[in-house]
């Protein structure tokens, strides 16, 4: 289970880290892709071909979905020490330039550059949390 966040700093060749709490869901690849809100999300196999699935049995009127949703996938390898290079299209999309959040939300992974990523956070006020807490029986 992709849960928490942590910060990395990209390399000097432009990798990013996937940190070893991560790495197992991983495997040995991720399907990186454009996210909503700014983002990259990074799902291992099994995730992405749920996504894929959901994806695919959408009928024809949401044929932009599919290309938004498949024209910005890339299949990545992490190397030996765990890093994968993201190209410059996705780093671009996000933001991307030096530092990259990283904040697990169970089945994928996102990445996101920090100011993007707080004005995110911040969308949610304490009252709409603690109503969606309680429609979960949570609150």
């Amino acid at each position: 289970m992709l849960i928490g966040n942590a910060v990395h700093n990209l390399d000097t060749k432009g990798r990013i880290v996937i940190p070893a709490k991560y790495r197992e869901d991983f495997g040995a690849s991720v399907y990186a892709l454009k996210g909503v809100g700014g983002c990259i999300r990074l799902y291992p196999y099994e995730q992405f071909m749920k996504l894929s699935e959901k994806v695919r049995e959408g009928d024809v009127t949401q044929i932009a979905l599919r290309r938004k949703v498949f024209g910005s996938v890339e299949h990545i390898s992490l190397d030996a020490q765990g890093r994968i290079l993201l190209s410059d299209d996705l780093k671009k999309s996000a933001g991307i330039t030096d530092k990259v959040r990283m904040v697990g939300m169970f089945e994928w992974l996102e990445l996101w550059n920090e100011e993007s990523f707080e004005q995110a956070d911040q969308e949610l006020t304490d009252e709409e949390e603690i109503k969606l807490m309680a429609q979960l029986g949570l609150a």
